[in-house]
């Protein structure tokens, strides 16, 4: 190998069985960008079948993706084994030395394609049901070189479940500092009806139900500052519902991306994350840190590591232990902007170069030699 040539993985293909860049497709298509920056040529490979903005994600990010592959969760099985056909191809041909897949789905795929090729697959194992491991994807987890995951709990539950310990790897989500900035955004305050000095929680997250917006709306009915209100971001299936249950005080400030997403956060005094959604590594919370807003997180899965001691960490089934903590931060706002700088000040430290690094390193020290 010359002097100037990167390291291996010379190629690494990123699977991502998904069409929209709210879940795991976000932080690989940085990671590829990120790749692609150092030399090694990363692409990736989507879903083409279901309507949705990745590709025009990769085209901005100047990564390229791979349209002969479907991806896609929703086909036919023979879809499918015609994608494990092509993609074993793509290995014949040396135009990749490793696949790292996001979801079960692509995971799959890439074990049986890559069998026998010397071709080592990865996968990041995002979510808490990614690591309650069934006697199936147990065999795909030890068929692969490395598990990542994106909280150190998950690691210790995947190595009680029989993982060998030098093959998973916690390494914590990023956030673009420099776009997530602190600010304040009392435009957005007056469209939402809410004045400048007044105590105000957010909630920015898909309205689904596993996102626990119900059990937010009964611990604010117990929160009791005076004058304070909750605003819940974004759009969902249950938003009708939640409607219909929200109390006084509550308001939809409607779905946010781009710099309004920053703005957004930029309204809040503090910050809400319950649950994770699709992606384990919760770039919300850090995207929230990092606008100097001290979050209050549900205690399982990645929140509770990147939060530390800037936010909250609450039983996300018991109204009261949300209601408490955010009756202590609402209730002293001056209190809650020191613990909002010292979390910008902490998400700095998970910059996506250093997650990249981390990726990288992980890469290598587990490629066959």
């Amino acid at each position: 190998m010359s002097a100037s040539a990167p390291e291996p993985p010379r190629a690494p293909l990123l699977l991502v069985a998904s069409s929209s860049v709210t879940g795991p497709a976000e932080g690989q298509i940085a990671l590829a960008r990120l790749l692609r920056a150092r030399g090694i040529e990363a692409r990736i490979a989507a879903d083409t079948v279901k309507a949705g903005d990745v590709k025009e994600r990769l085209e901005a990010a100047g990564v390229p993706w791979i349209p002969d592959l479907s991806m896609s969760r929703a086909v036919w099985p023979g879809r499918a084994i015609r994608d494990v056909r092509v993609l074993r191809a793509i290995i014949r041909r040396g135009e990749t030395d490793l696949l790292h897949a996001s979801f079960s789905h692509d995971h799959h795929m890439a074990v049986w394609a890559a069998r026998g090729t010397g071709v080592p697959v990865f996968r990041t194992a995002h979510r808490r049901r990614d690591v309650e491991i069934g006697t199936y994807r147990r065999r795909l987890y030890r068929l692969s070189a490395g598990i990542v995951v994106h909280a150190e709990s998950y690691r210790r539950i995947l190595l009680e479940r029989g993982m060998e310990e030098d093959r998973v790897f916690a390494i914590p989500g990023f956030v673009d500092a420099g776009k997530f900035t602190s600010g304040r955004s009392p435009a957005l305050r007056r469209e939402w009806g809410v004045g400048g000095d007044v105590p105000l929680a957010g909630i920015v997250a898909r309205m689904k139900p596993e996102r626990l917006h119900d059990r937010l709306l009964e611990a604010w009915k117990l929160v009791g500052v005076p004058g304070a209100r909750l605003v819940i971001v974004g759009r969902g299936e249950d938003e009708r519902r939640l409607r219909a249950l929200a109390p006084d005080g509550v308001v939809f400030g409607g779905y946010r991306a781009g710099a309004e997403l920053v703005e957004a956060y930029r309204a809040l005094d503090v910050a809400v994350w319950l649950r994770e959604g699709n992606d384990g590594a919760c770039r919300g919370v850090l995207e929230a840190m990092a606008c100097a807003v001290p979050v209050v997180v549900g205690n399982e899965g990645a929140p509770p590591e990147l939060v530390g001691e800037t936010g909250r960490v609450v039983d996300p089934q018991s109204p009261e232990s949300i209601a408490e903590s955010l009756r202590d931060l609402l209730g002293n706002l001056p209190f809650a902007r020191r613990l909002g700088a010292a979390a910008r000040a902490r998400a700095q430290t998970f910059s996506p170069e250093r997650y990249c690094e981390n990726v990288l390193s992980f890469w290598r020290r587990l490629r066959p030699s």
